[in-house]
């Protein structure tokens, strides 16, 4: 019979203040640069676009919401894989959606979601496991947009007519992601924070900091450090299910683009929307500090269509759909971060 108990958090009441504090700038930040997007691109261009699609958009919303779904489910994985205590799906569906709404509205994706799913969980699994399942999930996160990319070079390869300039480039790519992939299981096997601290040390400015860290907090970085490596060694199931189940939600991600084009009246395939999502998506990646992909994502959009034999003047239509659709869900995100409660009840096995 399974057990509920709360998860002690010493002085709860601090903790409680200062999370809300936190909380509520969040959401006042948020919902300040969703603001400012929506007077950028204008309330009016808004409607009209999902005027286009009608009913429709409810569907293009509904592919993130089974997105965010396996994002929750692959997280999830990775938080159970070493402790008793078992936290609600609800409360980490909100998590991993509110953590992405922070990532869309802040320049460089990880200056805001993390450090906020790291303060969230904490509550429950202590901050070395909520620091070192987070980190392990982003690792798995981008891990999975390097397999992503090499299936997407696999397809144009097999489906498109490839030049030799073309060729040279699909190559490349595929060089670049496999020596992504091996530093990235190199990372699972042997740690991640000591090493990146072993090499802050001979940076100018920075080493002196690292130098002067105190011994438990070196001692936290290692515990940190040696549970990354636990999910890779010992818990090898877990690891690769989590890895294999952000893999599909870039798929199903794909089904986004898909639906778009047929409402649009394109003849499309599958095959060649995931080629779309891929192809934009590394565009808007080397160019990673663009709040919400601002320009990039068109630019992006605009060279796979042309590449495809799309009308790539339907591209401006796609962009802001997924805009729209990307919007709406920053606002169930930064929702979500006001309705969730503080302190839930924790379930042992």
């Amino acid at each position: 019979m399974k057990e509920s108990a709360p998860l002690s958090t010493g002085n709860s009441e601090e903790n409680s203040d200062k999370s809300s504090l936190l909380k509520n700038i969040a959401f006042i930040l948020g919902a300040a640069v969703l603001g400012i997007m929506i007077y950028k691109i204008g309330p009016d261009v808004i409607m009209r676009n999902i005027r286009q699609v009608g009913w429709w958009m409810i569907a293009i919303v509904a592919v993130w919401g089974v997105v965010y779904l396996i994002n929750t489910i692959a997280w999830r994985s990775i938080v159970h894989s070493d402790t008793d205590i078992r936290i609600p799906f609800s409360e980490m569906y909100k998590l991993t959606v509110s953590g992405y709404a922070l990532n869309y509205v802040t320049p460089m994706g990880l200056l805001g979601g993390e450090p906020y799913r790291i303060y969230e969980l904490r509550k429950y699994v202590g901050i070395e496991k909520a620091t070192s399942s987070v980190i392990l999930y982003a690792m798995m996160h981008i891990c999975s947009h390097f397999f992503f990319w090499i299936t997407s070079v696999a397809l144009i390869a097999w489906f498109v007519p490839v030049s030799g300039t073309l060729s040279l480039v699909l190559t490349a790519i595929f060089l670049i992601c496999l020596i992504f992939i091996v530093l990235f299981f190199r990372g699972y096997r042997k740690g991640l924070i000591m090493k990146l601290l072993s090499v802050a040390e001979r940076i100018p400015f920075v080493r002196v900091k690292v130098k002067n860290l105190s011994p438990e907090k070196k001692e936290r970085f290692l515990m940190i450090d040696n549970q990354i490596v636990n999910l890779h060694g010992k818990s090898r199931t877990t690891f690769y299910f989590s890895l294999f189940a952000e893999y599909m939600a870039r798929m199903i991600n794909s089904c986004e683009i898909y639906l778009i084009l047929i409402i649009l009246g394109q003849d499309v395939t599958y095959i060649q929307s995931v080629i779309i999502v891929s192809l934009s998506s590394l565009f808007a990646n080397i160019l990673f500090f663009s709040p919400m992909q601002l320009g990039t994502r068109e630019g992006g959009l605009f060279l796979a269509f042309k590449s495809l034999g799309i009308n790539p003047g339907i591209s401006v239509s796609v962009s802001m759909l997924t805009r729209i659709r990307e919007m709406i869900w920053i606002m169930i995100g930064l929702v979500m971060m006001r309705i969730g409660k503080t302190d839930l009840t924790l379930i042992k096995k």
